[in-house]
């Protein structure tokens, strides 16, 4: 029980103020700051071989490459497709600041400009390309000045779930 005095020196603001904290302390005290909350710190794309293991717990299978210009390149499957993950723009291989997220197949002849249109305008984070062979779902990603493990993690799942729907939706995998 908070009982509120009011006195002159004190003043009914600073009462009410110090029943607020007194209220409010074991809330925040059980709420660590939000850098101590997350589950694995912080990543940016300058660690690859960091974001690869992570993904790794998470659940996805992952290689790490390095492409021919010697940046490097996570590789592995997801759902019933392959993807790629591409870091860009990298000093020498290394300290790089973003990704990109690609799955590519056959293009099916069903696909139109209207219909890829229709997907790209549909799903926020993603884009459909094609030519007249392939077909890609890509997504960029910037990680410059780094992420949170868990905002790294729903990127991912938001990906999972985006390949899947492409799967589904522009290639016909069923």
């Amino acid at each position: 029980m908070i009982v509120l005095l009011h006195n002159r020196a004190f003043g009914l603001a600073a009462c009410l103020i110090a029943a607020w904290a007194t209220i409010a302390a074991p809330a925040s005290l059980a709420q660590p700051p939000s850098a101590e909350r997350v589950r694995g710190g912080m990543f940016d794309a300058s660690d690859p071989a960091g974001i690869a293991r992570f993904m790794e717990r998470t659940g996805y299978r992952v290689e790490l490459r390095v492409d021919g210009k010697g940046d490097p390149v996570i590789a592995g499957r997801i759902s019933r497709s392959d993807y790629l993950m591409q870091f860009y723009e990298c000093e020498n291989g290394t300290f790089c600041n973003s990704v990109q997220l690609i799955v590519q197949a056959p293009r099916p002849a069903s696909l139109t400009g209207d219909s890829a249109n229709a997907f790209n305008a549909r799903w926020r984070y993603v884009r459909v390309t094609y030519d007249q062979a392939l077909v890609k779902l890509q997504m960029d990603v910037n990680l410059d000045a780094g992420v949170t493990a868990d905002n790294l993690e729903d990127t991912l799942d938001i990906w999972r779930q985006l390949v899947e729907i492409f799967e589904r939706e522009v290639i016909g995998a069923r």
